[in-house]
């Protein structure tokens, strides 16, 4: 019974991830340094417009940070665009819109691989750093150029540490930290410009507005003060400039409204683009910037789309030929035309057949020769035409950025339909033609042909909800038709499920201001008397028949209120004045001391202390029924208990009460699942799929990554960034309510059965059935849609949640987990 479940559950792990590695290898880059190759000697010798570079990267900078009337507060940057000293952009950020890859391309202008968007979170990768890789900073030092680095380490992670002369990392994860991320950066300045003259370059990234987004989003109460400050660095550094110095601000992309990144929205791939220079008042500006002022309204400011747009790769070409290095070899960039008039007439022809012909080597195409000897025989140039030629060169090296290897994608696909198959015989011999079987079969068709729409995977939160508000109305209809009417219990599940439904936004097209979470998170007092009703409740469950459970479970109910509650305040929430003072005392217990800052200073250690509670007492437990010290009816409900906090601790505060709701919820399926149903395994499972996929929605997830949440991945960490531990708290974090669902089975079906083995097993099938059926549907539009425009930003990742599903909901909790609590019981 058991190869049943193991033989097509694995052979889909590995279908998927094989598919994986040939949809998302690493991308082929041409090797070594460029170097001129046109009018060589007259490039060499040719005086370049400026000698030294300032380059402030402010991360997640979107465009109406800079431009926007109401949204800015950029006032000194205003001033100097107004006066000329300034020419603003909007730059479009490729997506994946992650730090890494958006790093990637402002150093060597190529168009980022999809694979960094997930190694971007793997601080202890290398196989994503570019150290053997052309980009301008290799190039900047290679033609004696003294750089200095302050900021974002990820820099440090992509580029040979030897280019620069002093540099000094911040670390980018803690995203709760938006003060002294920045504070860690800015105490470098005065000693920099007092040694100006022992640098050429400096480069400095700062993380607190990113930070400020991933807490409150773009409109949080701390965005006005952080625009100023980084206005006032600004201000500083330029007022030290000399006219032969450019400084560059830009932002390495944007957020969308919720303050998150990754994806392909307007908001997130608009990032602001400055070049300050005294030099630049001298040369006609942006036909976009005359008889404009900044600030400035957009007739409609959801394109973002302020003065000039360009892609954020052409900035590459730009900084190579205004300071006269070679454009490195892999990048798609074109030299922005604006400031092609700071170069003589002479020099300006030649950098722009330098970045053509550099364009056509990474195109591989065959007329490179022919243009060069017509360019030489002419002697002439229409700036224009070739601009406009570079574009569309620039288009189709974007569009075909990604080289897949067919042989994984084909063994893969192969392997993952040899399991699909396996997985409809299996289900078809222990489920039979029954109803479950084909309610499972019709959902999973229905999804499946689902992937092939780029709209329906943005919201497939809508087929959920139809699907599992179908499935209610079904089932009151069948309980009046069998006699058993339950019209208050199927009352009060419709309601809950509304409830659930209005509490976040959800999908990635439509954002609502009137959610259930925004208006709890403005009434404080009625948040946090819900999220102790939550708690309360929850340790009550199983009070009549294991009170000793009550305890340990309200202990760590206890510890996960007093930090949520703590949290809240460091990070500025609204918290009632008399939880207030509760926490102060508990804080001051925990640290021993009295000061301002003891609320900081007790996070980690409450943190800790209850990972090591809830970390002890799941051995205990488990250990007591391995020894036969305990019975082991009260195990599985016990978990769940503990499972339940942990999951509670890992949820924003906002979000906590939902779990009172599926308490409610829970305990009324469970009353319809035994009395009308006689506890069947498989309503029971499908019950369980359904409500995993629609409350993982309804809870904040999308299918797109710019809606992963990474704050509450970072409790009780300090400065030793662990990848393991962050990956395994912000996929709990993330799947939290899925998780929660996973657990309906076992306060359901293994009570008093005899063959707890043959249960489990009947309990999975519809999960692989779904799973397999899904996952072919997918991998098949992913490869006819290769060439989409959405496949980068739409269905690559959709196609990393569902293996995800399959690694963790699947593998990880729902059998391996699950499988090794059942054999106890």
């Amino acid at each position: 019974m058991l190869k049943r479940l193991i033989v097509p559950l694995l052979l889909q792990l590995v279908g998927v991830f094989v598919f994986l590695s040939g949809f998302f290898p690493q991308k082929n880059v041409l090797s070594g340094d460029a170097s001129f190759t046109i009018e060589t000697k007259i490039q060499e010798n040719t005086k370049p417009p400026f000698d030294k570079l300032v380059l402030v990267v402010i991360d997640a900078l979107r465009s109406d940070f800079l431009y926007n009337e109401v949204n800015s507060g950029f006032s000194f940057v205003h001033s100097k665009i107004n006066s000329g000293e300034g020419w603003g952009y909007t730059a479009y950020s490729n997506p994946p819109t992650v730090t890494l890859p958006r790093l990637k391309g402002i150093t060597t202008g190529s168009t980022p691989s999809f694979l960094d968007a997930i190694l971007n979170v793997a601080e202890d990768d290398s196989s994503s750093n570019i150290k053997d890789q052309d980009s301008w900073p290799r190039q900047f030092h290679n033609h004696g150029f003294k750089l200095r680095f302050f900021g974002d380490d990820t820099w440090l992670k992509l580029l040979p540490n030897d280019i620069f002369d002093k540099y000094e990392g911040t670390n980018s994860f803690f995203v709760s930290d938006f003060e002294q991320v920045d504070l860690n950066v800015t105490r470098n300045i005065p000693e920099q410009l007092n040694e100006s003259k022992e640098w050429d370059v400096l480069i400095l990234h700062y993380l607190g507005l990113d930070h400020i987004g991933h807490k409150g989003g773009s409109n949080s109460t701390f965005m006005p003060a952080k625009h100023r400050e980084m206005d006032g660095v600004i201000e500083r550094l330029y007022n030290n400039m000399k006219d032969d110095t450019l400084m560059i601000i830009m932002g390495d992309h944007g957020m969308n409204d919720v303050g998150n990144h990754g994806g392909s929205s307007a908001g997130e791939t608009s990032a602001g683009l400055v070049f300050l220079s005294k030099k630049l008042a001298g040369y006609d500006r942006p036909i976009a910037q005359k008889n404009v002022k900044v600030p400035m309204t957009l007739d409609d400011p959801s394109t973002f789309q302020y003065l000039t747009s360009i892609q954020q790769m052409d900035l590459v070409p730009t900084i190579s030929s205004l300071f006269n290095v070679p454009i490195p070899k892999n990048s798609v960039g074109v030299l922005i035309p604006e400031f092609i008039q700071l170069l003589n007439k002479k020099v300006a022809n030649i950098k722009i057949m330098e970045n053509y012909k550099q364009l056509l080597d990474v195109a591989k195409e065959i007329d490179v020769q022919n243009y060069l000897s017509e360019f030489k025989v002419s002697k002439k140039i229409d700036t224009s035409i070739i601009i406009n030629k570079m574009k569309g060169i620039q288009q189709d090296l974007i569009r075909n950025a990604t080289d897949y290897n067919y042989d994984n994608i084909s063994v893969g696909y192969g392997v993952l339909l040899i399991a699909t198959i396996i997985a409809i015989i299996c289900a078809i011999k222990i489920m039979h033609f029954g109803p479950p079987f084909a309610l499972t079969m019709a959902i999973s068709i229905l999804l499946g042909l689902s992937c092939f729409g780029s709209s329906f995977i943005e919201e497939e939160h809508q087929l959920w909800w139809w699907i599992i508000t179908a499935l209610v109305v079904f089932g009151y209809i069948h309980s009046t038709i069998i006699g058993n009417r339950k019209f208050k219990l199927y009352f009060i599940v419709f309601v809950c499920l509304r409830l659930i439904r209005g509490w976040n936004n959800t999908g990635q097209q439509t954002t609502y201001s009137y959610v259930i979470s925004n208006i709890l998170e403005a009434k404080s007092s009625l948040l946090w008397a819900l999220n102790i009703w939550t708690v309360f409740i929850l340790c009550m469950r199983g009070f009549k028949k294991n009170p000793t459970s009550f305890i340990s479970s309200f202990t760590l109910g206890m510890m996960v209120l007093t930090y949520k509650m703590n949290w809240s305040i460091v990070n500025k929430e609204s918290v009632p004045e008399y939880l207030h003072e509760i926490v102060r005392k508990y804080c001051e217990i925990y640290t021993g001391t009295h000061n301002d800052s003891v609320f900081e200073d007790a996070l980690i250690p409450m943190a800790t202390l209850f990972f090591q509670s809830i970390s002890s007492i799941c051995f205990i437990k488990i250990m007591a029924v391995m020894l036969k010290m305990q019975k082991s009816d009260t195990l599985l409900n016990d978990m769940s208990k503990y499972i339940t906090l942990l999951l509670i601790f890992l949820s924003s505060s906002s979000n906590i009460p939902q779990f009172l709701i599926f308490e409610i919820l829970r305990y009324c399926i469970i009353k319809i699942v035994q009395d009308q149903y006689d506890s069947s395994i498989y309503i029971v499972s499908l019950i369980s799929l359904i409500l995993q996929n629609f409350t993982f929605f309804q809870f904040g997830g999308t299918n797109s990554i710019a809606t992963i949440d990474l704050v509450n991945a970072y409790h009780g960490i300090s400065e030793n960034y662990n990848i393991y531990v962050i990956g395994g708290l912000m996929v709990m974090a993330n799947f939290a309510p899925a998780i929660y669902w996973t657990m309906l089975a076992w306060g359901i079906l293994y009570k008093s059965v005899k063959s707890k083995t043959d249960t489990f097993v009947k309990c999975k099938i519809p999960y692989v059935l779904f799973n397999c059926i899904v996952g072919c549907s997918l991998l098949a539009a992913c490869i006819a849609l290769r060439y989409h425009l959405f496949i980068w930003s739409v269905f690559s990742p959709k196609l990393c949640y569902y293996a995800g599903w399959t690694l963790f909901m699947n593998v990880i909790v729902g059998c391996l987990l699950e499988g090794f609590l059942v054999s106890l019981v």
